[in-house]
């Protein structure tokens, strides 16, 4: 469903009586889908959520009176059975897409448009992309570097894919896999663009009439039958002949445990690992969110936006209003920045980045908040593919043991494709038919 072999879960048509104790570890949209789901054809769950709130990292907050998701969020997806599933869980408005990419003091095209770079910057650039073009290379695709170079050329993978990628992951192009780029080149070829038919330009995306992003998560929480344990962290198991028997877990200052028949995972794969005794070679890139309030009615005219230089620490910002065109008119605006760039004053550069691009005067900021994220993006680096056929050889043990979702999987996948991976994986095991 998802485009990709699955191998975190294991399908199997044994029976499973309807009264069989389930646990579902982590309450992020992937263990929520999981105990929706599940709810839907009559199970009982135990869902354990190690912080004090579920949704992870599709969650809503409300900030200086604006409903602020965790990260920019979006929903895009060409699968009608998934859309239908959301929509009927919250009411959906569509939007065309705004967005722009700003790099070396310019706002360009998103996805990049190598004709548009040909008009809008100085002719040495042009110049260096059309030779690069022509001349591309034929290169063993092993690695990110290379895939691109063999695609594009070395003047745009010079000019944007080497430094926002680098950014974005913390590791050089030529140490990441090629699996990275193949999932997540952002442009069209200069043929694409010609015809205008790369499946990069997509024009219209989903969002919650009400609520923010967060809003599916809750309605997914509502629906569950059983019991949902917050400030509940798992610290271990039981398992006997193949099988997991037990979980355990702290809860408000005691040990705990719950005897069960099946585990479903979502929580970071490598945190699995360690309830194992194992160590991953696999390893996530951390964020920081930094939101700024403005005393602005609004500061941009796009949804999100991109930054492709490398010297600043954003790789993308939202406006939060843009998302809720319903809300009463206010005279301020917050913006959510996405920084994945380490550094130790996320904030003075930040507002550095957005006054340099002439975006606001750091006179018109009010307040602002950080909001670490140390699992942001799963890293593909060379070599990480052997270290997930570790964890699956691992993790397949234990027949009773399935995980699912963007972390547990180790996966950069969106909230629709976590939502297909949980009914994958209970079509496999249950061999229900979701509608």
């Amino acid at each position: 469903m998802t485009g990709e072999p699955q191998s975190s879960f294991h399908p199997r048509a044994e029976a499973s009586a309807p009264n069989e104790r389930i646990a579902i570890l982590g309450g992020g949209i992937s263990g929520l889908s999981l105990g929706w789901l599940l709810s839907r054809q009559g199970r009982h769950v135990t869902l354990f959520e190690a912080s004090d709130q579920t949704g992870g990292l599709a969650r809503t907050f409300e900030w200086h009176g604006l409903p602020c998701d965790l990260a920019p969020h979006r929903l895009h997806t060409s699968d009608k059975t998934i859309l239908s599933e959301i929509q009927g869980l919250v009411p959906l408005r569509k939007f065309e897409r705004r967005s722009r990419i700003l790099m070396r003091g310019k706002q360009i095209r998103d996805p990049i448009n190598p004709l548009e770079l040909l008009v809008r910057f100085a002719p040495r650039v042009g110049l260096s992309l059309v030779w690069g073009y022509l001349n591309r290379p034929s290169l063993p695709e092993n690695s990110f570097e290379h895939l691109a170079l063999n695609r594009y050329g070395r003047g745009l993978y010079d000019f944007f894919f080497e430094p926002y990628t680098r950014k974005l992951l913390g590791v050089p192009p030529p140490d990441i896999s090629v699996t990275w780029g193949r999932e997540k080149l952002r442009s069209s070829g200069l043929l694409d663009a010609l015809r205008g038919d790369s499946k990069t330009f997509f024009k219209t995306f989903w969002y919650p009439r009400q609520g923010g992003y967060g809003a599916i998560g809750d309605a997914m929480l509502a629906r569950i039958r059983g019991d949902v344990l917050l400030e509940s962290q798992v610290t271990g198991f039981s398992a006997a002949g193949g099988r997991i028997q037990s979980v355990h877990y702290r809860r408000h200052g005691v040990d705990c445990r719950f005897d069960c028949d099946r585990v479903f995972s979502t929580i970071p794969v490598t945190r699995l690992a360690r309830l194992f005794g194992a160590d991953l070679a696999l390893r996530y890139r951390s964020i920081q969110l930094v939101y700024i309030n403005v005393r602005r009615a609004r500061v941009m005219p796009y949804h999100w936006v991109y930054f492709g230089d490398g010297d600043v620490p954003i790789n993308r910002m939202a406006e939060i209003k843009h998302f809720h065109p319903d809300l009463p008119a206010t005279g301020n605006s917050v913006l959510c920045a996405e920084v994945t760039r380490e550094t130790a004053r996320p904030v003075d550069d930040t507002l550095a980045a957005l006054t340099r691009y002439r975006l606001l005067d750091e006179r018109d900021v009010d307040d602002a908040l950080v909001l670490p994220e140390p699992f942001g993006y799963p890293v593909y680096d060379r070599g990480f593919e052997a270290a997930k056929a570790e964890a699956d050889a691992l993790f397949r043990r234990y027949g009773n043991l399935h995980r699912v979702g963007r972390n547990a999987e180790f996966r950069h996948i969106e909230l629709d494709e976590d939502l297909a991976s949980a009914i994958e994986c209970l079509e496999s095991i249950y061999r229900w038919a979701f509608p």
